[in-house]
């Protein structure tokens, strides 16, 4: 049996970029700034939603802020190797495709109406008032669990069962649908490959897996 639904990440499998870390350094936040967040969030002493809160202050004390500045740093994207090619072609097999993403809303939106992906959701919004002006970042507690609860919630106004879906990621965030699921296929440099049941060496290899959804089965390597 097929999958029902093909799940994409965004950061580092659809495109090349870290578009957290892009839109942080052009806001004005520093490398150092940056990494010590991560860090932060990492070792549980700060949550993702305070993390994002933290960011909006420095974006609005030193960047531009308003909507077409923002828009112009995201939509500075590159798509990863095949990843326009593998899209359109699992469109051509039939498959239902989303994106459930830890980025920020409006840059997954602009992706999947580029790839024409029927779905998407995203576990940060983007706020702007009235003149277009950034004010917040609408995020959860934690980036980990919303992601896997964003893919519940699409899969229960699909109708169908998470052990129908695939999902492709390469984060830390993408283990836990992976384990829901059962099915998940990652890059061979990828961080979670112990926690995937396909390795690809690229998008590409993701039209070769002979996927039987439910069935029993090791990680295999594509």
């Amino acid at each position: 049996m097929s999958p029902e639904l093909i799940v994409f990440d965004l950061n580092k499998t659809l495109i090349k970029e870290n578009s957290w870390r892009d839109l942080n350094l052009a806001m004005g936040v520093t490398p150092a700034e940056d990494a010590e967040l991560m860090e932060q969030a990492r070792r549980g002493e700060i949550t993702d939603a305070e993390g994002q809160a933290e960011l909006i202050k420095i974006y609005q004390q030193r960047g531009d802020v308003s909507r077409p500045n923002v828009e112009k740093i995201l939509w500075q994207y590159t798509y990863m190797p095949y990843a326009r090619d593998v899209v359109s072609e699992l469109r051509k097999r039939g498959y239902n495709l989303a994106i459930v993403s830890g980025a920020m809303d409006i840059l997954v939106q602009h992706v999947a109406t580029e790839l024409q992906i029927t779905w998407w959701r995203s576990s940060n919004r983007f706020i702007f008032d009235e003149n277009d002006q950034l004010i917040q970042i609408q995020s959860p507690e934690k980036d980990t669990s919303d992601k896997l609860c964003q893919l519940q919630q699409l899969v229960g106004e699909l109708s169908i069962a998470l052990a129908d879906c695939m999902v492709i990621g390469d984060g830390a965030n993408d283990a836990a649908l992976f384990q829901a699921t059962g099915n998940g296929v990652t890059f061979t440099d990828s961080p979670i490959v112990d926690d995937a049941r396909w390795v690809v060496d690229d998008l590409s290899g993701v039209l070769s897996i002979e996927v039987e959804i439910g069935r029993a089965s090791c990680r295999e390597r594509v």
